[in-house]
């Protein structure tokens, strides 16, 4: 069963801040996110718990499109032998959900919390209410979809890409999307990459990743990576030249 969380309004301040935390709302001013809030409902996972299952049908356990305030969240597919892949991590500011609410079709996959995570979510009426509305909110949705494309692409691109760029490129990928905060050491990314996470995205196995991830720590000398999928960028000129990633990132 997935974990029942409290669910309720949050007052409007509150929740305004948290509104412009998500991206495809950022068009929008503050007498309309006013409006917009009160689509809203909130709630929180504990980490490990299930948000929603694979095959599961929306039209029966709730037909909704979820937006990470604080946290993340692991897409997961389940082989019949209980083989996992992790499809996607979603995290502050990102939705999911958007494909099972909308087709009325079969979740393609679960969604579990990564770590404790505040969600908004908007129901299926809400949701289309929001970008009749707002047609802006709508097409800022199709761009994010397009780079969750472009990501896909630029990761399983396995013909021209060696397996130390695409999991370079992820790293580098998850600097720009999540950000990082500054430590002693370098620029620690706000997300977490786990092993599995990494094998899944790349189309390699489990143990070569780990292999990818300590030549980059003791070789290339541009990474450490610490328990949970935490990784700190000592030299991010270094990691960008093995993504082979001329394009300037966050001002660098």
């Amino acid at each position: 069963m997935t974990y029942s969380p409290t669910i309720g309004r949050v007052n409007t301040p509150e929740l305004l801040k948290k509104l412009y935390q998500i991206p495809i709302l950022r068009d929008l001013g503050e007498e309309d996110l006013c409006q917009v809030a009160e689509l809203f409902f909130e709630t929180l996972y504990p980490r490990e718990s299930v948000i929603f299952y694979e095959q599961d049908c929306p039209e029966k356990t709730g037909a909704r499109i979820y937006f990470i305030t604080s946290g993340s969240v692991k897409l997961v597919k389940y082989s019949s032998d209980g083989e996992s892949t992790i499809v996607r991590l979603v995290s502050t500011g990102e939705f999911f959900g958007v494909t099972g609410a909308l087709t009325n079709q079969p979740n393609p996959f679960s969604a579990e919390a990564l770590t404790d995570t505040e969600i908004l979510y908007l129901n299926k009426d809400s949701f289309k209410k929001l970008i009749s509305l707002y047609p802006q909110v709508a097409l800022n949705i199709i761009c994010a979809l397009g780079e969750m494309l472009w990501f896909n692409y630029a990761t399983h691109n396995q013909v021209v890409k060696k397996s130390d760029v695409r999991v370079a490129k992820i790293i580098l990928y998850h600097l720009r999307r999540d950000g990082y905060r500054d430590v002693p050491e370098g620029l620690m990314l706000q997300i977490q990459l786990p092993h599995d996470y990494i094998a899944s995205m790349t189309g390699i196995a489990y143990e070569e990743s780990v292999r990818i991830i300590s030549r980059l720590k003791k070789q290339q000398q541009c990474i450490q990576y610490l328990r949970g999928g935490k990784i700190i960028i000592t030299d991010l000129e270094a990691l960008r030249e093995v993504a082979q990633d001329f394009d300037s990132i966050g001002g660098y």
